[in-house]
C-alpha cells in the first residue's frame, strides 16, 4: 500500500538515507531499495512510496515517486522552506506528532510560489512550535490568550490570519525565547533570518 510524506532532510553525501514526515505525522529515517533513488530526493519534495521494511531505526522504501517539487519565487522563499524543514528534522521527535504540523508543512511546500512577508514566516514558526508543544511561560492573560489563538489556527485559515504589530512582537519574542532556551548553534543560525527586526 502506497503512503505519502514530505522529505525533511537528505543526508547525502555522507549517508544514503532521508528523513521523512509522513501524512500520519510520523517522522522516520529511510533508505531506498535502489540507492540512486535517494540522490533524486531533496528537502521539501512530496513523495509517495511503499514501505518494504519498517524497522525501529531505519525503514526501507520501494516504488518511490516524486509528487510535488516546490517552486519558489525567489531564493529567499526557497531558503525559508529549507530552514523550516531543517528545524523539523532537528526538533520533531521520532513517532507521532500533531497533525497540525503536517498540515502547516503542506501549506509551506504548496505556497512557496508566493513571497511570504516576515510576519507570516514568524507565524508559521510559532504554529509549528505550538503543534510540537513548545510554549512560552507567561503570566499575562492577554499574552496567554494570544498563544492560545495561535494554537487554534486552522491550516485552511493560515494564509488569511490577520497579524497586527502587537502580535508580530509577540511572535518575535516567542521565537527568541525558544532559541535562547534550546541553545544550539544550528538553531540560532536557522532562526537568524526569521526573528530579525
Amino acid at each position: 500500500m502506497k503512503e505519502s510524506g514530505l522529505v525533511l532532510k537528505n543526508y547525502l553525501p555522507n549517508k544514503y538515507k532521508i528523513a521523512i514526515l509522513n501524512d500520519r505525522g510520523e517522522r522516520f529515517e529511510a533508505v531506498a531499495n535502489i540507492p540512486a533513488t535517494i540522490e533524486k530526493l531533496r528537502p521539501g519534495y512530496r513523495i509517495t512510496y511503499t514501505l518494504l521494511e519498517d524497522r525501529a531505526r531505519l525503514a526501507r522504501l520501494t516504488d518511490v515517486e516524486i509528487v510535488l517539487v516546490p517552486k519558489a519565487v525567489s531564493y529567499e522563499s526557497l531558503q525559508f522552506l529549507h530552514q523550516i524543514l531543517e528545524l523539523c528534522a532537528i526538533i520533531v521527535p521520532d513517532g507521532q506528532v500533531a497533525f497540525e504540523v503536517v498540515d502547516m508543512l503542506k501549506i509551506l511546500s504548496n505556497e512557496t510560489a508566493r513571497e511570504w512577508p516576515i510576519e507570516r514566516r514568524r507565524l508559521l514558526v510559532c504554529c509549528l512550535l505550538s503543534g510540537l508543544g513548545f510554549y512560552l511561560e507567561l503570566n499575562e492573560y492577554e499574552l496567554i490568550h494570544k498563544m492560545g489563538e495561535i494554537g487554534r489556527i486552522k491550516p485552511c485559515n493560515f494564509m488569511e490570519f490577520k497579524i497586527d504589530s502587537e502580535l508580530d512582537r509577540f511572535l518575535t519574542s516567542w521565537i527568541v525565547n525558544f532559541v535562547n532556551t534550546n541553545v544550539s548553534p544550528r538553531l540560532v543560525t536557522l532562526f537568524a533570518s526569521i526573528y530579525q527586526n
